[in-house]
């Protein structure tokens, strides 16, 4: 399950009871924590509440760089990852 976790709560992973650790990970600056790994591209970016029909997600590295992920890839995410969600969808001209 991943979740947005309480502010009260620290950022850090943690153990849950008969499960393995906890990781905390942030998509356009928002912060979730999840047991759930690996996770489908299209679950994380549902959870962010963009459309995957018209977004990428791209993984953030240590220089700044971004990195598109495939939609069909299966993520394993890492405590502190950083991932954005990137608009590939047509433009309306007005």
């Amino acid at each position: 399950m991943t979740t947005k976790p309480d502010t009260k709560r620290a950022a850090k992973p943690d153990t849950k009871p008969g499960g393995g650790p906890s990781v905390t990970f942030t998509i356009d600056g928002v912060e979730y924590t999840t047991d759930d790994r690996p996770q489908k591209v299209a679950d994380l970016l549902c959870l962010a509440g963009v459309d995957p029909k018209d977004h990428d997600l791209g993984l953030v590295g240590p220089q700044g760089t971004v990195r598109k992920l495939p939609d069909d890839d299966d993520v394993r995410i890492k405590s502190g990852d950083r991932f954005v969600t990137i608009y590939d969808g047509t433009t309306p001209v007005v």
